[in-house]
């Protein structure tokens, strides 16, 4: 048999991956149409119905469960290959990361990267949401969670344990008894581990009675910790810096641990390339103590 086109692979690839036709046509910029119109054709070359609709959308027939997670591995590859090729003249890494992170850890720490890879260009995209590496042309991720992405590759760069921090003039008003209970506790609304969680885990219940400053995100979070709204529970990496220069100290004692971390994740085709296996090397051991 003669191998289907690769706009009808592609339109099956994409259906598989988006579930339905309107998101599929939107990611190859075609209409609908033009994908089931691509999408009947490969099935009448091969004689088997891929798809079939429900209340969800289009979801793979037993067939389509076989054919799909070929077709989206081929695709990547396709595309990492694409991406190596014409990325080894420019010498250009694309990571992906949170504000927070990459403004309070990774960006002080370029230059570092720059002295020993002079040719390497780093290219930051920084966002909470969970790209589409291979669509979204990024080739590494630094992830905050537990590692579980399915297909991609992970690698524990630094576990997290949570850290109270506040500006100086905070923590000492938490000495003073008379004033220690209006001292507001900061949080971060997309965090994966809170005050609420550190209470039910058996944290100090005194604290349950303090006020709240809530901020949609980690690069606001630490900045409020660095203004004096309050007492926030960081992430080590965050507020490194402003620890050794004492812009904020350890406002509790210990540490949290909610076995979360900081990971660097990928594809398996792009964690392969020469440039990124660099900017990886110098990562890991820039993070070493």
């Amino acid at each position: 048999m003669a191998l289907p086109s690769l706009n009808a692979l592609q339109a099956a690839e994409a259906v598989g991956r988006l579930g339905s036709l309107s998101r599929a046509a939107a990611a190859l910029g075609v209409t609908p149409s033009a994908v089931s119109h691509r999408l009947r054709a490969l099935e009448r070359q091969l004689g088997l119905g891929l798809f079939e609709r429900g209340e969800a959308g289009l979801a793979p027939t037993a067939a389509g469960r076989r054919l799909l997670p070929g077709l989206s591995e081929g695709f990547q590859r396709i595309a990492a290959a694409v991406e190596e090729a014409t990325a080894r003249e420019r010498g250009t890494v694309t990571v992906t990361c949170g504000l927070a992170f990459a403004a309070k850890w990774l960006v002080p720490r370029l230059v570092g990267l720059a002295a020993r890879h002079p040719d390497l260009e780093v290219r930051l995209v920084t966002t909470s949401r969970l790209v589409e590496f291979d669509r979204e042309d990024v080739d590494l991720g630094i992830r905050f969670g537990r590692g579980r992405w399915p297909g991609l590759k992970a690698e524990l760069l630094a576990p997290q344990p949570l850290l109270a921090v506040a500006a100086p003039s905070v923590a000492a008003t938490l000495d003073d008894p008379d004033r220690a209970a209006a001292v507001p506790l900061i949080e971060d609304e997309q965090s994966l581990f809170g005050w609420d969680d550190w209470l039910a885990a058996g944290g100090p219940g005194a604290l349950a009675a303090h006020p709240r400053r809530r901020f949609p995100d980690a690069s606001l979070a630490v900045e409020a910790a660095l203004a004096g709204h309050g007492v926030w529970m960081a992430w080590p990496l965050v507020v490194e810096d402003a620890l050794q220069s004492g812009r904020l100290v350890r406002a509790l004692p210990g540490t949290i641990e909610a076995g979360l971390g900081y990971w660097l994740v990928s594809t398996p085709a792009r964690w392969r390339r020469p440039d990124v296996a660099r900017f990886r090397n110098w990562l890991t051991e820039s993070l070493k103590p």
